[in-house]
């Protein structure tokens, strides 16, 4: 028994890095985007030709893959309900949610397309807003909800007599496989709807850029072809202004992956409750991520990339302290009782959640303006989708390495039942990797700020024209000069 529960630690973290391997299509949906923006079924529209199949897939996975994930996670209802992490099995579970993960990049890329033409161009820039605003609402829902209807305690004490439920100590009300079961089929309802009710209009997905002298000519994939589409998006790769900012994008979330992923599951290992840690969603993350960006804009104005390092060096220096204090304070008060532990214990989960909240908020809003101002307005979209993908790619990669080392490096401690009461156990040795991984990663973001910040604040002050392919003027010359040609 006692060499079982020194390998969960290890195991846990191994299968971590194994499984943050699912979130990759987001990071990699730009190799296939041009294929979901050309190829269609004219008859039924250009995004719901993807929309409507790969959503119904999606339903249907999660419909029938449901109790699949509840066994594997052994994250029933029940008070009893636990899985041995040495059974685990990390590469089908990794598998099921990597598909999904997957089916929902596609969909993302038809969703992303189609908010171009069922937008009018002034009501184009709410798109981002109502995407945020829809992603947080999902997030606070499946995350804080799940936990909150899944809790045994908060069920029985308020959800129960709020519904009129029978009273059941021993259980939530609901469980993982129940919920992912109703998401499911919220989604097949959801996408019937769209199938049978939503009309798409322009459905060829072009519109002539003469036909409204305020819109910008953009690249559109059904018309120039898939060939050609791939072509141009290497033009942009090629760009040396875009190549520095991908060095940018690829590197600087390393440092902080540690805060980025790691710190709260360490938090819950450490004896955190779900419950606190669902309570700081509404209570403090969600609040911020609406208003800090509102306010970051006003103060920075039209210098993103500034805003994007005065975050970043907050980000690798203050907020480590506050991690490792938060986490010693959750090791040491977090089963006691007295006003004085209380108070130590939530000043520094509040001030660590608040500050990364603040700082990612600040680095997030950055660098989509960033973005915005500095996209070739020839081919827009798919220029977007180029920078958001790298950005995308890396804050994936980190992810795997780091919950490698985490895995690798600790060495749990050795316990052992002592005396007549087998629920006494003493721990002696092991090893904490998190600690000196963190001073170490903070070294890396201080190594990074001296590399890469001048080089940051350089692209910053790049002229329009160094991110910009020509590729519209290219065009025009040609036909310009086969006109010449025939006359």
């Amino acid at each position: 028994a006692a060499t079982t529960a020194s390998s969960i630690s290890k195991l846990s973290y191994n299968a971590q890095a194994i499984f943050a391997l699912c979130s990759w299509p987001f990071s990699l949906k730009l190799l296939w985007a041009p294929i979901v923006d050309s190829i269609y079924i004219k008859g039924f529209g250009r995004r719901k030709s993807w929309l409507v199949p790969v959503q119904l897939l999606a339903s249907f996975i999660m419909i029938f893959g449901s109790n699949y994930v509840e066994d594997q996670l052994g994250l029933g209802n029940t008070v009893t309900s636990s899985n041995n992490v040495a059974d685990f099995d990390v590469k089908g579970v990794t598998a099921f949610f990597f598909m999904l993960y997957f089916l929902m990049a596609t969909q993302d890329i038809a969703v992303d397309g189609w908010a171009l033409t069922m937008l009018s161009k002034k009501n184009r820039g709410r798109g981002p807003v109502c995407n945020s605003i829809g992603q947080n609402l999902g997030y606070f829902l499946a995350f804080v909800g799940f936990l909150a209807l899944n809790d045994v305690g908060s069920s029985e004490k308020f959800w129960r007599p709020l519904l009129g439920v029978k009273s059941d100590p021993s259980k939530g009300i609901v469980s993982l496989g129940s919920f992912i079961k109703f998401m499911g089929c919220v989604m097949l309802g959801v996408t019937t709807f769209v199938a049978f009710f939503k009309k798409e209009t322009n459905s060829h997905g072009y519109t002539d850029p003469a036909a409204d002298d305020d819109d910008d000519a953009e690249l559109d994939a059904s018309q120039i072809g898939l060939v050609e589409t791939y072509k141009r998006l290497w033009t942009v790769c090629k760009l040396p202004a875009v190549r520095g900012l991908f060095l940018v994008l690829l590197t600087y979330r390393f440092p902080t992956a540690l805060s980025d992923k790691v710190k709260f599951l360490k938090a819950v290992e450490f004896g955190m409750s779900k419950q606190t840690t669902a309570l700081l969603a509404p209570t403090v993350i969600l609040p911020l991520g609406i208003a800090v960006p509102i306010i970051a804009t006003k103060i920075w104005k039209n210098s993103p990339l500034k805003q994007f390092m005065t975050a970043y060096k907050v980000r690798v220096t203050l907020l480590p302290v506050l991690d490792v204090c938060m986490l010693l304070a959750v090791k040491a008060f977090n089963h006691q009782s007295n006003m004085k532990a209380n108070l130590i214990f939530w000043t520094f989960v509040i001030a660590s959640t608040a500050i990364y909240s603040i700082v990612d908020s600040m680095q997030f809003n950055a660098q989509m303006t960033f973005f915005a101002h500095r996209v070739d307005p020839a081919i827009g979209g798919s220029y977007m989708t180029l920078l958001n993908t790298a950005a995308n790619l890396g804050g994936t990669w980190p992810t795997s390495v780091v919950m490698f080392l985490v895995g690798q490096l600790t060495v749990p401690p050795t316990c052992e039942s002592t005396g007549v009461d087998s629920s006494a156990v003493v721990c002696t040795g092991g090893r904490e990797a998190y600690f000196p991984l963190q001073f170490v990663f903070s070294i890396l973001g201080c190594v990074w700020i001296y590399l890469m910040g001048n080089k940051a604040m350089k692209l910053s002050a790049l002229p329009d024209d160094a991110w910009r392919t020509h590729i519209s003027e290219e065009d025009l010359n040609e036909k310009d000069s086969e006109k010449g040609k025939v006359n």
